[in-house]
């Protein structure tokens, strides 16, 4: 109690419940803090949820890179010497990209695989024809670790220019004293296949 000077008591201020003390001045600045990051990371309008985000497509997560290393591109060229075999009836240049113990594999009627050599398939690319064989490529994946290497790829073929069928090639090449052989190829084989623009076709 505070006495006036002609002796009257004076009324007490009343303060607000713990407003001088430190645990009251932490909990607000808590709450202010709190606050404030919460005002930050509030959506706008405008704002992209990380579900409206933008998700890369499955063709994106496969892309096949432009750029190949040497090794790769010697790999391809091997591959598309094939095709070129092919196109023009090369028995000798068919001969050249295959290595001598080379098989081919082809689905059975049952389902099954079996495999041959390719000398019967080399021959055939070499006999004078007709008709052209055309078999465009695109969107090669090729593999090489040291004097092994894969390339897979989608196919086309065309007897003479009409469609006959398409699927997957699957190769496997050697390094053998320097240039790339394919040991082994398989394939795929059916009716449709989604076809890419022309300026992605290899030949």
């Amino acid at each position: 109690m505070t006495l006036t000077a002609d002796g009257r008591s004076l009324p007490r201020r009343r303060e607000l419940p713990g407003a001088s003390s430190a645990p009251f001045r932490t909990v607000l600045s808590a709450v202010l803090l709190m606050s404030a990051a919460l005002a930050c990371s509030a959506p706008t309008e405008n704002s992209e949820t990380p579900a409206d985000a933008a998700q890369p497509t499955a063709a994106e997560l496969t892309a096949v890179p432009d750029v190949l290393t040497q090794e790769e591109e010697a790999v391809l060229e091997t591959v598309l010497d094939l095709f070129r075999a092919m196109r023009t009836s090369d028995g000798e240049l068919a001969a050249a990209v295959f290595h001598p113990e080379a098989r081919m594999g082809r689905r059975t009627e049952e389902g099954g695989i079996a495999f041959g050599t390719a000398d019967g398939f080399i021959e055939a690319i070499g006999r004078p024809k007709e008709q052209v064989w055309d078999e465009p490529i695109w969107d090669v994946v090729v593999n090489v670790d040291g004097q092994l290497a894969q390339a897979w790829t989608p196919y086309a073929f065309y007897l003479d220019g009409e469609y006959s069928h398409c699927g997957v090639d699957a190769f496997q090449l050697y390094l053998t004293d320097g240039r790339w052989q394919i040991t082994q190829l398989v394939d795929t084989r059916r009716e449709e296949c989604e076809m890419p623009a022309e300026d992605r076709l290899l030949r």
